[in-house]
């Protein structure tokens, strides 16, 4: 480490210094733009209406910065390099450095440095920050009944060793310390119809009892159909066992964590629990959010690289097209990493790939954007 430090020339103090003011400047301006328009103003009003305190109306705010951080950072990146690289063109200081003797690469591993940091500070957020803070600030607002429970439900589809549906198991609301509305489908597979319902289990609450391996469903009723599937029989219970999967209560406490804000190495475990468990219609949607962990960062720190690209303007040109080009990037790559999560989850192309489209996008598009910059004086 204090190797590397070394090697820190007066040049690389400079736009390091220079390069982390402006874009942790940037971080702020954009993390108060996109959290005013909605939460700094409906914590204002729960203030004022005395549902909250103000000291507690801070916190909350301040508990919200982490959530906008991961879309705030690269934004802040690309454009504060640019800013940074207009000015040292503009002030001559660029053409100084070049003339000097000093070469592009030179300059650039000054930008490199700040890429990493960045890139860094973007993992912590989202890998120890985001899972530690989301569940806290979610307290707050339930506790201040400012906001109902999240109505989260569980879905388990079990199947028989000829891989054919045997049991649908539905739970309807999981967040809550008891769980609650239980659906249970039991299929049968008969040579005239195929597979069909031939149970139907409703039950207002229950639990896991892991000593037996098995659900203990309260205050239901079971429904049984017969070949036709008319109901033959109806009988009300108090409490009633059912077997299922050992993966399914294994799965129900991954899901009360919240899979989209979990750690990278847990989302991993889950994703394998998953696909042991024959859970299949999710296992893409999240190998790709699993891939965005590692895209995310590296994208922070290549728009570092990107902005000092842009940002190279010519002393003598009219026009400064830098900025202008970085929010057309920026456009771009904010809408294709909500839509990669969502194409991803239709399982047509590898998840890996689907992850890093956003990026090689926004690359793509930079460089096609600096071959119709005028070429000026």
């Amino acid at each position: 480490m204090v190797k590397v430090f070394k090697r820190f020339s007066l040049l690389d103090w400079y736009l390091c210094s220079q390069l982390t003011l402006i874009i942790l400047f940037a971080v702020v301006l954009f993390s108060i733009i996109w959290l005013a328009p909605e939460t700094l103003f409906k914590l204002t009003q729960y203030v004022f209406g005395g549902d909250i305190n103000p000291a507690q109306g801070a916190l909350m705010f301040l508990l919200h910065v982490p959530q906008v951080l991961p879309q705030t950072i690269p934004v802040a990146v690309l454009l504060g390099t640019i800013i940074l690289f207009q000015r040292l063109s503009q002030n001559y200081e660029l053409v100084a450095l070049l003339a000097s003797g000093i070469s592009p690469a030179r300059i650039l591993r000054a930008v490199l440095w700040v890429g990493l940091l960045f890139g860094g500070l973007h993992a912590v957020v989202n890998e120890w920050v985001i899972p530690q803070t989301a569940p806290v600030l979610e307290k707050y607002y339930t506790d201040a009944n400012l906001k109902d429970i999240p109505d989260r439900n569980f879905l388990f589809v079990e199947k028989n060793h000829d891989k054919k549906l045997s049991k649908f198991f539905l739970i309807g609301q999981i967040q809550k310390a008891a769980l609650s509305d239980f659906i249970i489908l039991y299929y049968v597979e008969t040579p005239q119809a195929g597979v069909q319902i031939s149970r139907i289990i409703r039950a207002d609450s229950g639990r896991w009892v892991p000593d037996r391996h098995q659900w203990e469903l309260n205050n239901g009723i079971e429904y049984v159909l017969d070949s036709e599937g008319v109901y033959q029989d109806i009988r009300p219970f108090a409490q009633q066992q059912v077997r299922t999967n050992k993966y399914a209560s294994i799965l129900l406490d991954y899901t009360r964590q919240n899979p989209m804000i979990m750690p990278w190495g847990q989302l991993r475990q889950y994703i394998k629990l998953m696909r042991e468990g024959g859970q299949l219609q999710e296992i893409p949607f999240f190998e790709v959010r699993s891939w965005q962990k590692w895209s995310a960062p590296v994208a922070t720190l290549i728009f570092a690289l990107l902005g000092a690209l842009l940002g190279m303007e010519r002393v003598r040109a009219s026009r400064v097209y830098g900025l202008l080009f970085g929010v057309v990037v920026v456009f771009f790559y904010s809408i294709l990493v909500p839509f990669s999560g969502s194409f991803g989850s239709l399982d047509l192309v590898a998840p890996w790939l689907v992850a890093w489209i956003p990026l090689l996008v926004a690359v793509a598009i930079t460089f096609l954007l600096r071959s119709l910059r005028p070429q000026q004086g």
